[in-house]
């Protein structure tokens, strides 16, 4: 039986045993080796036709230790057994999920049933399932879980019995979730970094395939930083930058993207503009900074150059709408810093 579940494998799998999988995979490695090792341990106790000794107890204490439960479903005897552990991962009792199978369904969570439902089906045509999904705790929490399932089959192909494990992957999905923050946001203010600013820019230019839309690239420089920086130190300049993304942000709509350059610069993109909206949101921004920060005890007074080009007036490009956007900014500077400027070729020219 052993030989048959490991012909079921694809070859990614077997081969995952010689080489090393990307970090990714390593939960589905992990759940597959288990479940060899469930189905061998399963196979050599039928075999063997011996009685429960301790050796039950370390494999028990093992799933349970890795947070891992397994069952088995026989089609012919309609029977279901699951593994202890069921309680530390889902709430639930082992007994009372044999007792009541409807209750493993009522776990799943309601925006995952519908895959949760197509994998039953695909199981029961003979077909091997990994998936990921979510299950509800009575709490009204809900827990990452990594299902595996391996169809056996007979001589003649029929299905005879459904082996799977089921593996809790919170922490995982929860580390991966924090290293796709820190890859597309800023880690001192939150906001969006430019890797999610230039794909969030992609996004709306590709809908301009279908239909015509404005947009503004706004380029924000904090006049007279450096200088709480000095002062005042770097933990109350980081108070100011995180203070200051909050103003600007609460300015924009929803379909706009304020995003962090780096430094004390930020840029923001506005979306399905009218022709005088962006010089009126540059004059709101610098109008939001009049208004001291509070700093330890400290008022500190600083101010906004702001510089804006248009889409696809200034440029076709997020590349070479930033940098028009970057020279009407410094036109902002020279005309006296704490303003802002539509991007302006004639301008800069003089």
């Amino acid at each position: 039986m052993l030989l048959s579940c490991y012909c079921l494998l694809p070859d990614t799998y077997i081969c995952a045993f010689m080489t090393r999988p990307p970090v990714g995979e390593l939960v589905a490695y992990l759940a597959l080796a288990v479940l060899l090792l469930v189905l061998a341990y399963s196979y050599y106790s039928r075999q063997s036709h011996r009685p429960s000794s301790s050796s039950d107890e370390n494999l028990k204490t093992i799933l349970q230790h890795l947070n891992i439960f397994s069952w088995s479903y026989d089609t012919v005897a309609k029977s279901f057994k699951i593994s202890s552990g069921t309680e530390k991962l889902c709430g639930r009792t082992a007994r009372e999920l044999m007792s009541r199978p409807d209750l493993i369904r009522r776990l799943v969570h309601p925006y995952d049933l519908p895959r949760v439902r197509e994998a039953e089906n695909d199981i029961q045509a003979g077909k091997k399932i990994m998936l990921e999904h979510r299950i509800l705790l009575s709490d009204g929490s809900s827990r990452w879980v990594h299902s595996l399932a391996l169809p056996l089959l007979d001589d003649k192909g029929k299905l005879y019995r459904m082996e799977g494990i089921i593996i809790d992957v919170t922490e995982q999905k929860e580390q991966e979730e924090r290293m796709k923050h820190l890859a597309f946001y800023d880690a001192l203010t939150g906001l969006p970094n430019r890797s999610m600013f230039e794909n969030y820019f992609s996004n709306f230019l590709s809908r301009g395939k279908f239909y015509e839309q404005k947009m503004a690239v706004v380029f924000i420089d904090l006049d007279a930083f450096k200088g709480v920086n000095d002062e005042l130190g770097h933990e109350a300049g980081d108070i100011v930058l995180k203070q200051s993304a909050m103003r600007m942000k609460s300015l924009l709509r929803g379909c706009d993207l304020l995003s962090r350059l780096g430094g004390d610069e930020f840029v923001a993109l506005l979306t399905r503009i009218q022709d005088d909206s962006p010089a009126l949101v540059g004059k709101r921004i610098v109008e939001a900074f009049w208004e001291p920060f509070i700093i330890n005890g400290h008022s500190v007074n600083i101010g906004v150059s702001v510089g804006i080009s248009i889409y696809p007036h200034d440029g076709a490009d997020l590349e070479t709408l930033i940098k028009h956007a970057d020279e009407a900014m410094y036109m902002a500077k020279r005309r006296g810093k704490n303003t802002s400027c539509l991007y302006n070729p004639a301008s800069l020219a003089r």
